[in-house]
């Protein structure tokens, strides 16, 4: 199925949920409308899988230099995109049958091999995936700063400073008195590295050696998805994919570091159109111009079958937009699957600026390493996937992010 096709399936499901809103619930019009919001939610993840490959595709055709001449006065185009390709994928295939003794001086090039692992960075392509794989898989992580440093691992030091208090005084008469010292107030902070992986993936010999078997693209599916659900647990959270606190990352990640500015009146009442109000009055209007609302899709779906007083839904779609529930109040929602469901106590909604709140830090690319013997006595190459990553926040008193928090019970 086409991306147009999967973006007017999932509109016109979200249509037909706003309607069912519309009119009173029955046991049926519930049911009906919660499994139509996992279809949606299946959807939005065949539409980040179809637009990953468009990207991907449309890069690969931006630029071809003019043709090689060759001895015969023939000429053939070495740097066209199926020539890159095809390339590419055979000194992977070569990689991954051979490790790096397999691998002629081409071939190391296109895989750029560290002799320090004695496994290989992953490529360029692999690389533009990883990056895809972050905007669609998750998009949290490309909404915050962003700092990347070059395999050294070494603390960085972060300084931030607030100056929120001083503004205009008036100054006496001339000659009779000073101005006060109004210093900015400053705090620095050390940002570090953890070393997390992706995971192991075998591959056997069996499906190495068969030429049928895109083994570039199985690895990039597998450690692309990974890769960026791994990031968007560690800023959400602050932990690893298997909950384990990253000592380099803030503690509780964007979800503890948001300022709560209201709770619900009862766990039965869910969400209101006054919750979402008053987080948006309740944060700094410093940060409200570069805002986003962050929740999972199920929270999203929820929303979506708000009603006023008069039985209207909240939002009013247009089927014929690419995104007809992506804004409230006019602000993106970006979707993060690691932030909390509904729930007594939880925080299942944040609004505010997410470059102002938190730094990601990215030391290097990515490696790859090429297990040989490990599984051997099954036929298989386990092929390992490692990376370094931090993150901080920024909040230097003036909280960036606010919250939404329901009550206990």
């Amino acid at each position: 199925m086409d991306l147009q096709q999967l973006k007017f399936n999932r509109n016109k499901l979200l249509t037909d949920m706003s309607t069912i809103a519309g009119k009173p619930w029955s046991t049926e019009s519930r049911a009906q409308f919660d499994q139509m919001n996992v279809d949606v939610t299946n959807l939005e993840s065949d539409i980040q899988r179809a637009e990953t490959l468009a990207s991907l595709n449309a890069k690969d055709q931006q630029f071809t230099r003019s043709p090689r001449p060759q001895v015969n006065g023939s000429t053939t185009d070495e740097t066209s995109v199926e020539y890159r390709k095809k390339n590419f994928s055979e000194a992977f295939r070569q990689y991954a049958l051979h490790g790096r003794a397999g691998l002629n001086q081409e071939q190391r090039d296109l895989l750029t091999t560290s002799a320090a692992t004695g496994g290989a960075l992953i490529p360029q392509l692999f690389n533009d995936s990883l990056t895809m794989a972050r905007k669609f898989y998750g998009p949290i992580a490309d909404k915050v700063k962003q700092k990347i440093t070059d395999k050294n691992g070494a603390p960085v030091k972060i300084s931030l400073g607030n100056d929120t208090t001083h503004g205009l005084t008036l100054l006496g008469t001339e000659g009779t008195s000073s101005p006060a010292e109004t210093d900015p107030s400053f705090q620095a902070n050390i940002l570090g590295v953890d070393t997390v992986t992706g995971g192991l993936v075998k591959v056997s010999f069996e499906e190495l050696e068969d030429s049928a078997f895109d083994l570039d693209a199985f690895l990039r599916e597998s450690f692309g998805m990974r890769y960026a659900r791994g990031l968007e647990k560690a800023i959400t959270v602050g932990t690893d994919s298997a909950g384990t606190p990253l000592p380099n990352q803030t503690a509780g990640g964007i979800s503890a570091g948001a300022t709560v500015v209201v709770t619900t009146v009862a766990i039965a009442e869910g969400l209101g159109w006054d919750d979402l109000t008053a987080a948006y009055t309740g944060l700094d209007p410093a940060y409200v111009q570069n805002a986003s609302w962050v929740m999972n899709s199920t929270t999203r779906g929820y929303l979506v079958g708000l009603k006023d007083g008069f039985g209207r839904p909240y939002f009013q779609p247009d089927p014929s937009d690419n995104a007809p529930f992506s804004r409230i109040l006019g602000f993106p929602i970006v979707l993060n699957q690691s932030m909390p469901a509904m729930g007594a106590s939880a925080i299942p909604i944040i609004f505010g600026s997410l470059a102002d709140a938190y730094m990601l830090r990215t030391d290097g690319q990515p490696s790859i390493l090429r297990l040989n013997e490990r599984f051997a006595d099954t036929l298989e190459v386990g092929f390992y996937m490692w990376t370094r990553i931090g993150g901080i926040s920024l909040n230097a008193g003036v909280t960036p992010l606010v919250s939404i928090q329901q009550a206990s019970s």
